[in-house]
This record gives structure tokens, sequence and C-alpha cells, in this order.
């Protein structure tokens, strides 16, 4: 550390005499603007400890320095704290005494004390210690007067190293995993009616220590411990750490509070929510939502956690980093693929793009991009009997938040439907199939062509690209139809192809027709909306009036642009109209009469019009007087006639013998469409 000037010592001598320990609790929350008494200004090195109090509707966020002697300094920021150190970094601080706390006017009179950091201010690479196994010791306590034991160890050590890992290794993609024990219950020399943070948690590990627990085998403390109203917040934990501590104030085990701590523990600030009202996604009049953003588990609760967003994910390695899943930055315009956020594999699980740079700072701001399905911890999204579940659109479309390089408190969720907010939340974020997102500062354009549980797909044009509008490409199948009686429906498909410009948002064609006066033509539907250089079918049904004459009539289909009229395209088919082949069949035997033993020859002759009809099958039956039927069947020659033989038997009944012949002309000849019947008698002397 840097030598103290004599300046500083006295300075250093008055603070010590000030604190020896800081609480983070109830008593630590005073604003340094209230603060009367301003001493001289000075800077000081030491170990920067930060806390966060998750109440149900704030959080309040506490700035410690550790002095080398173990004196906590408390660190009061007029406006803008830092957020891209962490827990354990080592500072120097440049402020005035201000009674009991030093009083910094800004996060910029923070910086670091070595030449090397713990890495946590940087925007390359992941946070510290967020990977591989997480050795974990969770303490319960209850006060001495208040001694109950709300759930048992067993339930602790399901919930954290049961669900919670899980839910830890699924975020992660399997590279990171919470293991470790749960000890207790320990009655601490705390009241109920106190909050002293740091008192619990020096109480809680010397009860470890007496139970035989070696702290130094973890590298994260969880203190759990039944409600006390006088803490108020759910749970509170530092913000990164080595090892880092979070506790957790309740009477049941809720899984939400948990993976929320954690989170911060791991580095992780809060998840918001970008508020620009009703009529805008981004601008310059947004306010932010603390807990806001609804499907990120550093947001607001849900009965079931979300995933962390992929802005989170990256700042822990999960994603884009090494061989985790993949991230693709966007820098060209073009059609962009994601897979589904919560499965791992190559990806990318996720797009970013750049929005913006601080001409100050450098530091860059992103727009990322998700693609989530009901998969795993996120299957809730479509959960219809999750009561606390607010969730609408989020697998139908694709998710956008915004988060800038080294400020982990950066990270927000944009809504792409601002119309339909309700009290202030925003149950339906997504940009759906079809819809289009536009940043007129960037020239950035968005439209979501796509979303299956396979993934998602989009369509992304940059740096102002123009909207070139195109007339539509019409197509119609079939181009002629088989000759049909008159008085027929007849489908036909048209096919649209939208040709503008992929800078384009999503154009609505309505579609027309003509047809001969007196015919009807029907759309399966009067529209359709389709995304540059995209696709789309209806189907025409076309229905001539009964007795029109045969021949050939045109069909014309039409698509025009509805926000462009100039925009259109057709193309033509053809209805064709051919009365039905009219067969005619005729059966003679080669004698009138027989003997029994004989062979009678049964001649078919089948004709359309006046001309023999090769290949038509045909079926003779023979009925003898009070006998039982019998069938021939053939098929005609290049004449039309088909012989079949009979064989009488030596006691063939005498009498007269009925033969009758059909064809079926719909399945036998081509353009026929009915049967044909014929009949004779032969007899038997």
């Amino acid at each position: 550390m840097a030598r103290i000037s004599p300046t500083i010592k006295v300075a250093l001598l008055v603070l010590v005499t000030l604190f020896s320990f800081s609480s983070f609790g109830q008593n630590s929350t005073a604003n340094a603007a209230t603060q009367s008494q301003v001493g001289p200004r000075v800077q000081l090195d030491g170990e920067l400890e930060i806390v966060n109090q998750d109440f149900k509707d704030k959080a309040l966020v506490f700035y410690t320095l550790k002095l080398p002697n173990g004196t906590r300094v408390p660190l009061r920021f007029t406006k803008n704290p830092p957020t891209h150190f962490l827990t354990g970094d080592r500072i120097r601080v440049d402020g005035e005494v201000s009674g009991s706390s030093l009083v910094l006017y800004s996060g910029s009179n923070v910086s670091n004390s070595t030449s090397t950091t713990s890495g946590s201010s940087s925007s390359v690479g992941p946070l510290p210690n967020t990977l591989g196994a997480q050795s974990t010791l969770v303490i319960l306590v209850n006060f001495q007067d208040n001694a109950v034991q709300p759930y048992t160890v067993a339930d602790a050590q399901n919930m954290y190293f049961g669900k919670v890992n899980n839910f830890i290794s699924e975020n992660s993609y399997g590279q990171t995993s919470i293991a470790g024990d749960v000890v207790g219950w320990f009655t601490i020399p705390d009241s109920i009616t106190t909050c002293n943070m740091t008192q619990i948690a020096t109480d809680a590990q010397n009860a470890a220590i007496a139970a035989g627990a070696n702290l130094s085998s973890y590298t994260r403390y969880v203190y759990a411990f039944p409600y006390n109203a006088a803490c108020g917040w759910a749970g509170s934990s530092y913000v990164g750490g080595n090892p880092s501590q979070s506790w957790i104030n309740g009477s049941s085990l809720d899984f939400h509070t948990i993976d929320h701590e954690l989170g911060h523990a791991f580095g992780l600030w809060h998840s918001h929510l970008l508020d620009c009202g009703t009529a805008a996604t981004i601008g310059s009049n947004c306010n932010v939502t603390e807990y806001g953003d609804l499907l990120d588990v550093m947001g607001i609760s849900q009965k079931v956690p979300p995933h962390y967003s992929a802005f989170q994910k990256e700042r822990l390695g999960w994603l884009n980093y090494a061989n985790s899943p993949s991230i693709q930055t966007v820098q060209t315009s073009g059609t962009y693929s994601i897979s589904p956020y919560e499965l791992g594999g190559t990806g990318p699980n996720a797009l970013k793009i750049l929005k913006s740079t601080d001409s100050t700072t450098g530091a860059k701001t992103w727009y990322y991009i998700e693609a989530r399905q009901a998969l795993g911890f996120d299957s809730f999204l479509t959960d219809g009997s999750c009561t606390f579940c607010y969730t609408q659109n989020e697998t139908t479309g694709v998710l956008f938040h915004i988060g800038t390089d080294g400020n982990g408190n950066s990270g927000d969720l944009l809504d792409m439907t601002p119309a339909t907010s309700t009290s202030g939340f925003y149950y339906d974020p997504s940009l759906a199939v079809g819809q289009n997102f536009q940043d007129s500062t960037t020239g950035l354009t968005v439209t979501t062509t796509a979303v299956s549980s396979t993934g998602a797909t989009v369509q992304i044009g940059m740096n102002g690209s123009s909207c070139t509008p195109a007339n539509p490409s019409v197509s119609v199948t079939p181009s002629q139809s088989q000759g049909v009686a008159s008085g027929t429906s007849v489908d036909f498909t048209a096919t649209i192809v939208n040709n503008d410009s992929s800078a384009c948002s999503s154009a609505t064609f309505d579609l027309g027709n003509a047809v001969p006066s007196g015919w009807t033509g029907v759309w399966n539907t009067s529209v359709l909306s389709l995304l540059p250089g995209k696709s789309g079918s209806a189907t025409l049904t076309v229905t001539s009036p009964t007795a029109t004459p045969d021949g050939s009539y045109n069909v014309a289909v039409s698509a025009t642009n509805a926000s462009a009229s100039s925009d259109t395209g057709s193309a033509k088919g053809t209805y064709v109209i051919s009365a039905p082949v009219q067969l005619s069949i005729s059966v003679t035997t080669n004698q009138s009469s027989y003997l029994p033993g004989q062979t009678v020859a049964v001649m078919i002759k089948v004709l359309s019009g006046t001309s023999p009809v090769a290949g038509a099958s045909v079926t003779a039956t023979v009925t003898p007087p009070g006998g039982r039927l019998t069938t021939l069947k053939g098929t005609t020659g290049s004449n039309g006639v088909v012989s079949l033989s009979y064989k009488l038997s030596r006691r063939a009944t005498a009498g007269t013998y009925q033969v009758g012949a059909t064809v079926n002309g719909a399945s036998s000849v081509s353009g026929a469409s009915s049967v044909a019947l014929a009949s004779t008698v032969f007899t038997v002397q």
C-alpha cells in the first residue's frame, strides 16, 4: 500500500475513533448529504466491501472500506457510486470525513490501489470465482429470544445442494455447481429485535467453528435464519468476494431469494426494466425500475426463477467465454439464427449488437437478443397454472436487453410492446414474429422472421440501411386446370414474394382476383403479412355457373402492398370446362342357344362416342335360371373389345341365362364420369 501522509494519519485516527466496525444494519443507512460535520479531505487505501440488501420494492447498497488494521469505514457517494468493482478489490478512495462516514462525490473518486486488479473492473473475460464447483457452507441460525427451527437441515440440504445446484448447473450449461454442507441449527447471542449483519455473520461463524466446521474449506458462506422483521429485507449479500457472504431472512426456503442472493455473491447487480412509457421502447425520457426484469432471476421474484439474462451470463463467463456457448456479435446486415437460450451446444445462444459508445470513457453499450423457450427452469413460460408467473409472449418472439461493458448495474430489459403495459409491468416484452424494432439513433432495424422450439431467426439492418420497396412477385398453381364440368369448384394457389429490401419492415398485401362475369372467386384469406424476402400462399376457390359452355377461361390474381398501393403484382391461371366423356357398352354372345358342356363366348365392346376405348376394365356376370351368379373380368383391346369365356357344365340347367356387363368410366377411363351398363341373354337346350 502507498505510504500514508501525516495529514491522512490524523484523519485515519479520527475515523478509527468513530468506528470499530460497520454493521450494515438499520443504523447504517444515513445519506451522506445529512452528515453535518465535514472533516479533512483524505486519501485511503484498503479492501472494498459491497453489501446489497433486497427489500420488496427497493434495494439498498452499502460500500465499506476495510483498512489494513481491520477498521471498517463506511463510504458515502453523493452520486454515481461505482459498479465495476467487487467485494475484495484493493482500492484507493479520495474523500472528506463527514460525521461517521467518508464522503465521496462520485465513483470517480475510487481507483484500484494496485497495478493488477481482481479482474472485476474489466469488460474482458468473466468475473472471478464463477466457474467450477463453488464450495458453500450454509449456516442455519436462530436468535436467543426466538430459537425456532422453521425447516429441517435435510430440507435446507435438498434446497441448496439439490434444487439450487440444479438451477446453477443448468444456467451455466454445466460449467458451475454448488456443493458443500449445511450446519446448525445454532442459537446465537443476538436478538430478533435488532439487525446487525456483521454480528450475525461473526456469531454464525463462531458457532459453526465450535461445531467442528473448517471455514477455510469454503469459498461461499450463507447465513440463513427465521424471518427477522428488524432487518426487513428478504436477502442480502456481498457483491462478489472470496469468500462471499450472503444472508437469507425467511421462515421458509424461498427458491428465488436464494438464487438471487447467490447471483449477488457471484458479482451480479440487479436486472432492471427500462420503462419509457406506453409509446416507446427506448428514448431519452425513460425510468429504470430496479427489479423490473421479469425474465431474469436478478429481477422481480417469480414463483419459478427464470434464467439469468445473456448480459449477466456473459459477465459470469457462462456465455461467450472459453468453451461456453457463444454470443454472436452482429456487425453487418443480414439474417441471423439464435439457438434456444436454455440449451447448451455451439450456439449462438444470443446475439449482441453495438448500441452506443461513451465518448468520455469509451464504454460500449450493447443490445442482447435471446430466444427463450419453455425448457428446463424456464418451463413456466408456457405454464398457465403458474399463479405468480407473469409471462405472455416470451416463447413466440425474441427478448431484448441492454448492458454496458464494465458496468454491472446496467442490465435493462426492453419492452417491444410498450402500449400493452399493465400497472407499470410488462408481461409481453418480446419482439414477436413479423414485428420490427428500429433504433433511429443508430439506424438499427431488427425484425423477427421465425420462432420455433428449435430457435429463432431475425433480420437485422445496420447503419441506417434504407428501405427500398419493390413490386411483389405473384405466381399461380395450377397454371391450367384439368377439364371439369361446369359448376365445379376449382382451387388455385397464389404464391406471393415480398421483394422489399432487408431494411424494410413487414408488409401487408391485399389479395384480389378477377374472374368471368357471373363466376365466383373466394379467398381463404384476404391478406398476407410478409417480411422482406419471404413468401406466403393463399387459396382462391373459383366456381363457374352451371351450363357454362366448354372452353378455357382466365382467372387473374393480384397482391397490393396495403401501405404502398403502387407496389403490386399479378398473375393468371386458366379454368378449363370440358363435358365429361360419355361411355357406351354392348355385350353379345357368339350363339343364341347352347347345349350343356359347350363354351359360351361373351364379347363386350366399349366406345367413347364412336371411338373404341382400349384398356377399359369390364365385368360380365352370367346368371343361370335359379342358379348361382358367375363373374367374369377382362380388359378391352385396341379395338375396344374383350372376349370372355363361360363354360357350361354337362348338367347345365336348361332355360334362359342372363348376361350383364359394366365398365366403370370414372376409375377406368380418363375423363369419363359415369358407369356404363349393358345386357343380353342366351338359352340352353
